[in-house]
């Protein structure tokens, strides 16, 4: 029995060999270079390792998972060079379109100083600076219209464009206006009328959404209540008035509806901890009120979840928890910095900056790179 060889150590082209050779694309094992390309003939597969592939943190984190990241940046910048040397030897003019994209790029940064946001730029060519239509309204004001990037429970991801003057709970994808209630209504009412007589006492339900039918009737549907929910009693009205003719509680109650079922989060990017850091958000400010003061990449991402959960799942933590973290590292930095000789600290800044300048400062460049994209995960 010690002299058989296991299945699973066997070539997987041949079965007959032990593998010897593993596929850095597709981890398939084979035994001999026949072998290799025959799975590659029959898979259709490169043989290359694919370096967006997901790694984990703790694979990452090594000097294997270091150098496939520094290679795939190398890459890139590789690539990016060439580019620029090909159009500096084919004398192309590219310069009226990279001025251009310069210029908008001034003006929406201008835009969100005004805003009170700092906008962390993706590099060029990345899925996410891709993905960011961020632009200014089309009237004229200061209004922006964000492209906002909401993950729910599901992780299920939806890219929206946002005006920046609506309420967080209105720009929500899942918020549903009495408008378009009314009139999947009327939608439901006329297919119920066109159905055979038959089916016309069915009891099946002609509502597609929970709660829907009850808005309309104004019958009051329990859910749990949170701080940030908006009445749902809208002002008293004369009934002798000309405001009484005014639809305000039918177009109230769903708002408040909506509001108090889901409870929001802005994501805090680029921290050292390995849980994602939350913002909690009031669901009634608006989108501009929620982001002045904040920092967000490229363009915001907000998690919501119901209002009945109890507690953030484990893989999050609020940003409180995470600035009394951060504090209680910094203390502890210092306390340790206060027993280094202050001499040894001179000594060491002279000698740093009488080194070799050029190579420290493109090594500190790749150190912030890799920093920062650690600490993205």
């Amino acid at each position: 029995m010690s002299d058989q060889t296991l299945l699973s150590s066997l070539c997987s082209v041949c079965n007959i060999h032990e593998s010897k050779y593993k596929c850095p694309g597709c981890s398939a094992r084979t035994c001999s270079l026949p072998c290799v390309k025959r799975h590659k003939q029959w898979a259709q597969c490169s043989g290359r390792r694919d370096p967006t592939k997901f790694m984990k943190k703790s694979e990452l984190a090594t000097p294997a998972g270091i150098d496939h990241d520094y290679n795939f940046l190398s890459g890139i910048e590789r690539d990016l060079e060439k580019s620029d040397k090909t159009v500096s030897e084919r004398g192309l003019d590219v310069g009226l379109s990279s001025r251009l994209r310069g210029d908008q790029s001034q003006k929406m940064d201008y835009q969100f100083s005004n805003a009170g946001v700092k906008v962390i730029r993706a590099p060029k060519g990345m899925s996410r600076a891709k993905e960011n239509k961020t632009h200014r309204s089309k009237s004229g004001n200061r209004n922006i219209i964000w492209t906002v990037e909401w993950i729910g429970v599901d992780k299920r991801r939806t890219l929206t464009q946002s005006s920046a003057v609506e309420p967080i709970y209105r720009t929500h994808p899942l918020f549903e206006s009495p408008t378009s209630k009314k009139k999947r209504k009327r939608e439901a009412e006329a297919e119920s009328i066109s159905r055979p007589e038959h089916l016309q006492g069915s009891s099946e339900p002609t509502v597609t959404r929970v709660g829907s039918s009850a808005i309309e009737s104004n019958v009051e549907v329990p859910g749990p209540a949170t701080s940030t929910s908006v009445p749902l009693a809208a002002p008293e009205q004369d009934a002798g008035g000309a405001d009484a003719k005014i639809p305000q509680p039918d177009s109230a109650q769903p708002e408040a509806l909506i509001d108090r079922r889901h409870i929001f989060y802005l994501l805090r990017p680029r921290t050292s901890s390995s849980r994602r850091v939350l913002i909690p958000l009031t669901s009634s400010d608006t989108l501009g009120d929620a982001l002045r003061g904040q920092i967000v990449e490229e363009f915001p991402t907000v998690y919501y979840f119901p209002a009945e959960t109890p507690e953030l799942p484990s893989e999050f933590m609020l940003d409180e928890e995470y600035r009394k973290e951060e504090g209680e590292q910094q203390r502890e930095f210092e306390e340790l910095m206060k027993d280094v000789d202050p001499e040894i600290l001179r000594r060491l800044k002279d000698d740093g900056t009488n080194s070799k300048v050029d190579e420290e400062v493109d090594s500190k460049r790749i150190l912030d790179v890799l920093k920062q994209d650690l600490g993205g995960l």
